[in-house]
């Protein structure tokens, strides 16, 4: 499931701040995919992404990947995900590592996911962070997986605070430590997951 939405497309494409007429055409762009005048978005957002615009180039994969404005074609979506990525744009190498984990536009290539995952990762993506865990928790590469929830709890994921408590609590990955399996299990709690709150009281802890 791709991360992004049409609110937060278009809240990104707000941050651009090209000069001069660019500025104008990624505007009207955002209008235009605010009222859902998709196929127009879609020729603006192309313009600005040919010019370079990182944002704009992850925009128009999107719209490739789930086909607004156009027919889906996961091959242009990957495409300009990778032209974005390659700039350093995070969440575009994540989405481009969620296509070849899931086979979209290209044969599965978990090696090839991993390596976008990562620099997404390193880049400060939360969304990759906990994907690379739940990787090697599959691998049962539990260091690693505590490695990268930590990252992402301590970007105030709610999820990856509540897998940082699991590991504390089993000691895999760490050594085991019942009080800070707590606190992070309470930290989930504050960020409102109902899961972590049911653990809280199951150990006789306030939530």
């Amino acid at each position: 499931m791709h991360a992004s939405s049409p609110l937060i497309v278009a809240i990104a494409m707000a941050a651009l701040n090209p000069s001069g007429g660019s500025s104008q055409s990624i505007d009207a762009a955002i209008v235009a995919y605010q009222n859902r005048q998709y196929a127009s978005a879609l020729k603006m957002f192309e313009a600005a992404a040919r010019k370079g615009h990182p944002e704009a180039q992850h925009t128009l994969a999107f719209m490739y990947r789930d086909g607004m404005g156009t027919k889906r074609d996961d091959a242009k979506a990957m495409s300009w995900y990778r032209k974005a990525a390659e700039q350093g744009y995070a969440p575009a190498a994540y989405n481009l590592g969620l296509m070849y984990a899931q086979g979209e536009g290209a044969k599965p290539d978990p090696g090839m996911a991993q390596r976008w995952f990562r620099q997404a990762a390193d880049q400060g993506s939360v969304e990759a962070q906990v994907k690379l865990a739940e990787i090697a928790v599959v691998d049962q590469n539990y260091a690693e997986a505590f490695l990268w929830f930590n990252k992402a709890a301590n970007r105030d994921d709610a999820d990856a605070a509540f897998n940082v408590g699991s590991l504390y609590y089993v000691g895999r990955g760490v050594a085991q430590d019942e009080a800070k399996a707590l606190e992070y299990y309470r930290k989930a709690a504050r960020l409102g997951m109902e899961e972590a709150k049911a653990v809280l009281r199951s150990l006789g802890q306030e939530p």
